[in-house]
């Protein structure tokens, strides 16, 4: 028989122990629960010790940490949903929406963080100063909204909280390598998708009133990284009455009615069988106003523009693709200087990639070319598999000519609108604009003792407009060089029609003063192209004559430098091809020596090359095969 009180015995009883009893219970519990009967012996005895109690206070972390991912497993698939979260990414029209509607709002007024910039016409959303006398406007403050933000609306609390984007590296080139885009996100509480939507549609109705007043400008300065394009440069710029775009023949309205019904036929494009899109091509002098009747459109329809420089070092076909694609219907797709993406062929006729080394050649052509876009890139994106349909492009350059034919078919570019220079209508209509009888006072009608009336000025000021018509010549200066002159003539409608005669003389003087020096410079690359393919023939018969640099060899007194390449035979002979330019260049350079060689042209002779008698083959002793070649033409 056991003795009572000895562990382990039939007698031993656990509930006459001290507490060791509860914490074996404890032990024997987990050991049902997890079939672990490791974790009973660290709990009931055995552990005594620094050692032991260390591993019970890990094993008992464990056990938490266990218990608190449970708990949150379970709570995530089983937690009742009380709210709607929705995300609004930058560079998507609506992430514009729901900044504007925060900060008309006034949400920012529980914010604490902002970040202060100098006013510009960059939009960065600041917060208004009207009836807050401690905000100076010579700063924009804008909320960072980094910290979440509750605010009651229409019987609902919503939480916002954006998240900052993240910028690229440094890129070869200069300047930013690219960013993603920042986030907001916008929780509603309540189960109601309703909300939500209401929401959203009041947000991008209080945008288009606040933005009524501007055009809206989207731009992109570097690449953007992450799954969405966007364009991170947006400007705001002032509404440009129709009456100040000076166009001739209703050209402006003609336009404005173009895309008006292009935008409300929808239904009918798709009725028949066409994409849903529009190109327009202005195409002129520089300062006709081209981009002003874009910008003046944009204003009228409330559309937003957003343009793109094919000129740009980052922007190519795939680039290109994902800007046009982010594009929201209903808003102007910009081209300007179309033709600046692309070398001209002026541009290539006053290269030196003639007769010239590959590498040189190679060189002079990455010069010319101006983008990374090719033409294939640039068709695509307007009418090919990557085109967007319910947008409007417009393209705009100084020289149509340069385009390229695919570019010009209807489908790409539908309409074309010339613009020349200022007619005598339009240089009376920017008068007219300049000098209104409201505001204006003719010097002569100034005085302090009696004011002018309105008729004396109107008849004043309808004299001065015939006058300063008269003297401006038809479609000769462009209505931004006749705009210019009048602003040095600012509320002096006198002055302008009495001092236009001498501007008129003066610019025709700086043009051909201009003129003259354009054409010595075409002069001196044609005189160096020349110098150089008479230098590139010198060196060549040097070679043939055994690379001598003797008296005979000289070229107009100047020593010929060793040949860069070895002349291309003629018809397989060991002859060589004579520039067309040789006779402009050799004046009489006799005595050229070619010993032994096969094939030259007139031997014991002169030769005639290109009408001129300048080459002399003096000695042609022990020629093989002499045949008479006529050269170029000779």
């Amino acid at each position: 028989m056991n003795p009572a009180g000895i562990p382990g015995s039939p007698g031993f009883n656990s509930d006459t122990t001290g507490g060791g009893g509860g914490l074996f219970d404890f032990s024997s519990t987990i050991t049902r629960i997890f079939g672990l009967s490791m974790f009973a012996s660290i709990f009931t005895g055995g552990g005594d010790g620094v050692g032991g109690g260390g591993m019970k206070l890990i094993v008992l972390g464990m056990l938490v940490e266990f218990a608190r991912r449970l708990a949150q497993w379970v709570y995530e698939r089983f937690r009742l949903q009380y709210s709607i979260t929705a995300e609004f990414s930058e560079g998507d029209p609506a992430y514009d929406w729901i900044i504007n509607f925060i900060t008309e709002e006034k949400v920012w007024r529980r914010s604490k963080d902002f970040r202060v910039s100098a006013k510009s016409s960059q939009r960065r959303w600041g917060i208004s100063s009207s009836g807050d006398s401690k905000v100076i406007d010579s700063a924009e403050y804008v909320p960072t909204y980094d910290l979440p933000q509750l605010f009651w609306w229409k019987r609902y609390w919503i939480e916002i909280k954006r998240t900052k984007g993240m910028m690229g590296s440094i890129t070869p080139y200069g300047g930013g390598g690219g960013s993603t885009g920042a986030s907001i996100y916008l929780t509603v509480y309540t189960l109601d998708m309703n909300v939500l939507s209401r929401l959203v549609e009041e947000a991008k109705k209080k945008y288009y009133e606040v933005s009524r007043p501007h055009v809206i400008v989207h731009s992109v300065t570097a690449h953007s990284y992450g799954p969405k394009f966007y364009w991170n440069n947006v400007k705001q710029k002032p509404r440009r009455p129709l009456d100040s775009i000076v166009l001739p023949d209703a050209t402006l309205e003609s336009l404005i009615a173009d895309v008006r019904d292009f935008l409300k036929m929808e239904d009918w494009y798709m009725t028949a069988g066409i994409p849903h899109r529009r190109g327009y091509l202005l195409y002129g002098p520089p300062g006709t106003g081209k981009s002003s009747t874009i910008h003046a459109i944009a204003g009228e329809l409330k559309m937003e523009i957003y343009a793109i420089s094919l000129a740009s070092h980052f922007v190519d076909d795939n680039f290109l693709e994902q800007a046009v694609s982010s594009v929201p219907k209903g808003s102007i797709l910009l081209i300007e200087d179309i033709d600046c993406a692309f070398s001209r062929e002026e541009d290539e006729e006053e290269g030196f990639g003639v007769n010239f080394p590959s590498n040189m050649i190679r060189g002079q052509r990455q010069r010319n070319r101006r983008s990374a876009v090719t033409l294939s890139g640039l068709l695509n994106i307007l009418d090919g598999v990557g085109s967007e349909e319910g947008k409007i492009f417009f393209a705009t350059t100084n020289y149509v000519d340069s385009l390229d034919a695919a570019l010009m078919r209807p489908g790409r570019i539908d309409r074309k609108v010339e613009y020349k220079l200022a007619t005598k209508q339009q240089a009376s209509a920017l008068f007219t604009r300049f000098y209104p009888v409201k505001h204006v006072t003719p010097e002569s009608l100034i005085s302090e003792e009696k004011p002018a009336l309105e008729e004396e000025k109107l008849v004043l000021l309808e004299q001065l407009n015939k006058e300063f018509t008269t003297e401006v010549p038809e479609h000769e200066f462009s209505t931004a060089e006749l705009q210019g002159f009048l602003l040095s003539c600012k509320m002096m409608p006198e002055k302008a029609a009495k001092e236009v005669v001498a501007w008129v003389a003066d610019e025709r003087r700086q043009r051909e003063e201009k003129q003259i020096r354009i054409e010595a410079k075409k002069r001196k690359q044609v005189e160096r192209k020349e110098r150089m393919e008479v230098e590139k023939f010198t060196n060549t018969l040097a070679k043939l004559n055994g690379g001598g640099t003797s008296q005979d060899t000289l070229v107009n007194g100047r020593e010929a430098a060793p040949p860069p390449t070895v002349s291309r035979p003629i018809n397989g002979s060991s002859g060589f091809v004579v520039p067309s330019t040789v006779a402009s260049q050799v004046n009489g350079a006799n005595g050229v020596h070619v010993n032994g060689v096969n094939g030259i042209n007139g031997a014991n002779g002169t030769s005639t090359i290109n009408g001129i008698n300048g080459i002399k083959v003096v000695k042609a002793n022990g020629v093989h095969n002499v045949k008479e070649l006529v050269a170029q033409g000779a």
